[in-house]
C-alpha cells in the first residue's frame, strides 16, 4: 500500500523515508487521475518504456519508482525509474542487437540517444542470481539508487538535495528469483 505524502518542509509532500512495495494498477490510480493528461502521458510512456525493457530482457524483476511524479508536484515532466532486471536475462540481451541498444541507452552508454522516451527518465540494474552470494558491484549499485531515491528537493540550487529524507516505491514484476 503507498502510504500518504508527507510534509518535511521539502519543495514538494513526498512519501515517508522507506521503500514501499506496490502494484502498477495501485500506483496508477493514486498518481494519474482521469482528468490529468499530463500525467496519464507521462503513465503511457512509462507502460511503453516498461514493455521495451520486457521484450529486450524477457525477464524484468521490479521497477523502482521515484522523483516528482510521486511527490505532489501538480505537473511533473517525467517519471523517474530504474528497472532491476534479472541478471541471466541480462546476460542473454548482451547477444542480441536490440538488448544491446537498450542496455546501452538504459546504461547511458549511447551516444546518440539518451532516454527511450522523454518522459520516463530511466536506468538499469542487473541483479544476480541469489545462489551467487554477495556480488559487492550489484550491492554497491543498488545502494546507490536507494539514497539516490530517498533524496528531497528543499530549495533551488547548489545545495537542493537532502538525504535520506522521502520514500520510493517499488513494482515487482517478475520477482528476484527464477
Amino acid at each position: 500500500m503507498i502510504p500518504e505524502l508527507q510534509e518535511i518542509g521539502a519543495v514538494r509532500r513526498v512519501l515517508p523515508l522507506g521503500r514501499y512495495q506496490t502494484t502498477m494498477d495501485e500506483l496508477r490510480n493514486k498518481y494519474v487521475p482521469e482528468d490529468n493528461a499530463n500525467r496519464r502521458e507521462i503513465w503511457d510512456a512509462f507502460q511503453e518504456v516498461t514493455a521495451v525493457v520486457q521484450q529486450a530482457y524477457g525477464r524484468l524483476s521490479a521497477v523502482w519508482i521515484g522523483g516528482s511524479f510521486i511527490t505532489s508536484e501538480e505537473v511533473p515532466h517525467d517519471i523517474d525509474v530504474v528497472y532491476l532486471v534479472d541478471g541471466d536475462a541480462y546476460n542473454k540481451a548482451a547477444s542480441d542487437p536490440r538488448g544491446q541498444f537498450i542496455t546501452q541507452v538504459l546504461l547511458r552508454k549511447n551516444p546518440l540517444v539518451k532516454r527511450l522516451n522523454d518522459r520516463v527518465d530511466s536506468y538499469l540494474l542487473p541483479v544476480p542470481p541469489t545462489e551467487y552470494g554477495y556480488d559487492y558491484n550489484y550491492m554497491v549499485t543498488r545502494g546507490y539508487w536507494d539514497q539516490f531515491w530517498s533524496k528531497a528537493r528543499f530549495a533551488e540550487g547548489n545545495d537542493r538535495w537532502h538525504y535520506p529524507a522521502a520514500g520510493y516505491l517499488e513494482v515487482i514484476i517478475d520477482g528476484y528469483d527464477a
